[in-house]
């Protein structure tokens, strides 16, 4: 048993000296100090440094008038593209009130839209649910860009955004749905 344990601390002593000397070793480099942090790096005075020269920034020396009469251009402007965009002949539309036919939905669209999603919440609960409650979230995700791309194909055609079928992806099973 003794010479058991003298094995093992004279092991024991190998490691620790080897250690030792390795971490003397590399605290000798230069390069571990700097990257440790014990030895700071000078500057290196006869470095040339080329700096970019010192401008003005575009538009700096213009007048208040200058840049109300570049916003009204771009907004004039803004409502062209608009108006291609929808395929309408007039420009002066603001908000979504002008594009949109918002008489035509139902005041209580909210519940209609809650009570019919609720069922199918009850069918797809998962056991731990049906056990401790709760449920989970369902309903299709639209693709922005896409439904965005709908939209004004169906303006441009004078028909409401409402016409036509929307496709969206089921986030339960994956599957893509055609809203209709």
């Amino acid at each position: 048993m003794n010479a058991r344990k003298t094995q093992q601390s004279h092991s024991m002593l190998r490691t620790v000296a080897l250690a030792i000397i390795v971490g003397g070793v590399l605290a000798g480099c230069s390069d571990f100090r700097q990257a440790i942090g014990t030895q700071k790096s000078a500057p290196d005075e006869f470095e040339v440094v080329v700096r970019p020269p010192l401008s003005m920034p575009p538009g700096f020396a213009d007048s208040p008038d200058d840049i109300r009469a570049d916003e009204d251009q771009a907004a004039l402007d803004a409502r062209n593209q608009a108006r291609k965009a929808l395929g309408t002949l007039e420009a002066t539309a603001t908000g979504y009130d002008a594009l949109f036919d918002f008489a035509a939905i139902p005041e209580n669209i909210r519940e209609r839209v809650d009570e019919e999603t609720l069922g199918i919440q009850f069918e797809r609960r998962l056991p731990i649910q049906v056990v401790f409650g709760g449920l989970p979230d369902i309903g299709p995700t639209l693709d922005k860009i896409a439904e965005d791309q709908r939209i004004r194909m169906i303006m441009r055609e004078g028909l409401q955004p409402t016409d036509g079928d929307i496709l969206a992806t089921d986030d339960a099973s994956g599957e893509t749905v055609i809203i209709k």
